[in-house]
């Protein structure tokens, strides 16, 4: 039994992986973080006994408002977290298409190919993630202190982003590459 080849380990893809991951979740953390934190100072201070007696205050939709407010911008940060994830994954996997099509010619399996590039891409988006939500919450203390902005760290503003990203990096290279994978190593060396 032959041993498949390995993909190429080199490039400037792993670094522009991990920092695009870092920089979304670090916004995300951040952003989630300082939306939580105006939220909770306004319904703190709306929870005054005499605005809530006023007649014409409807504290109640206020609250609503915030809380919609909240959910909005929670999954704004979410979904372009995601989408830059997915978007800089699917770019990388297209541009090694050809790298694909030589594995395929040497009898890689499909599966394999999927396998190894999930594998390959794993470190870097981790690691992105990782850095992402250090620097979020750096980014958080510092916004905290020196502004008067409030920021309330909970384990949404802190989490959320963090596994979306990651799963989101993992469909943006399996996909290109079974799809990739799946075309006739012929045809993807005419492609180049």
């Amino acid at each position: 039994m032959t041993r498949s080849p390995r993909p190429a380990r080199s490039g400037p893809w792993r670094l522009v992986s991990g920092l695009s991951v870092a920089m979304g979740v670090a916004f995300a953390v951040l952003l989630m973080s300082i939306s939580y934190g105006v939220s909770d100072r306004i319904q703190a201070d709306l929870d005054v006994p005499q605005l809530q007696d006023v007649g014409f205050l409807d504290v109640g939709l206020i609250e609503a408002i915030l809380g919609a407010l909240t959910v909005a911008v929670t999954s704004a940060m979410i979904i372009q977290t995601a989408a830059a994830t997915a978007t800089v994954g699917w770019v990388l996997m297209q541009s090694r298409k050809r790298e694909i099509g030589i594995r395929r010619q040497s009898g890689v399996f499909r599966g394999r190919l999927v396998t190894d590039f999930m594998k390959e891409m794993t470190p870097p988006v981790v690691g992105g993630a990782l850095v992402g939500e250090a620097l979020g919450v750096l980014g958080g203390f510092a916004i905290r202190d020196l502004t008067v902005l409030p920021v309330t760290f909970n384990a949404v503003s802190l989490f959320a982003s963090f596994p979306i990203t990651i799963l989101l990096a993992g469909v943006a290279t399996a996909i290109p590459a079974w799809l990739a994978a799946g075309k006739s190593p012929k045809t993807m060396q005419a492609v180049q």
